[in-house]
């Protein structure tokens, strides 16, 4: 393996261990409920940028973790993460070229269906739980970062030259 490549599959998974601490990191409960989905978006980026490296069972594998670190039903964000990076992957080319606000409304879709899923998922182990306005305030949050995150990702991995 080429030291390029090595660098930069590190660089990839260090991103996504970045995005898993942002995720769990604790926060003020004012403000825990509007954390917005690192990981989601972390995923989003590096299966737009680079599929062949970074694909549905990397995306799978992040979820898992994240149900780990988050005390949730295993795999049930794996499930949802994985169905994500699918449908990314499905339409990559597309997505790559889309404006600005087209984005920005792809990334909340996404998060809206990842939180959904969840939710789903969720419910089909415990029906006691509900669904109310705060559950769903990340997905209004995410795409608002999403300019941001592709910005430095993008920019970071030009200047690493990561293919």
């Amino acid at each position: 393996m080429s030291p390029e490549r090595a660098s930069g599959r590190l660089f990839l998974w260090l991103t996504i261990l970045i995005a898993l601490l942002l995720q769990v990191m604790p926060l003020p409960p004012a403000v825990a409920a509007a954390r917005p989905d690192w990981v989601l978006l972390t995923v989003i980026y590096w299966v737009l940028a680079l599929p062949h490296r970074f694909n549905i069972f990397s995306a799978c594998l992040v979820g898992v973790v994240l149900d780990i670190l988050v005390g949730g039903t295993l795999g049930v964000r794996g499930l949802a993460l994985s169905i994500v990076a699918y449908l990314v992957a499905l339409q990559y080319q597309k997505l790559r070229h889309f404006a600005l606000i087209q984005q920005l409304l792809v990334v909340g879709s996404l998060s809206l269906l990842l939180h959904m899923l969840v939710y789903w998922a969720e419910y089909l182990g415990n029906p006691a739980i509900t669904i109310d306005w705060v559950y769903l305030q990340p997905v209004l949050i995410t795409p608002l970062l999403w300019p941001w995150v592709f910005w430095l990702l993008r920019r970071t991995r030009r200047r690493l030259k990561i293919r």
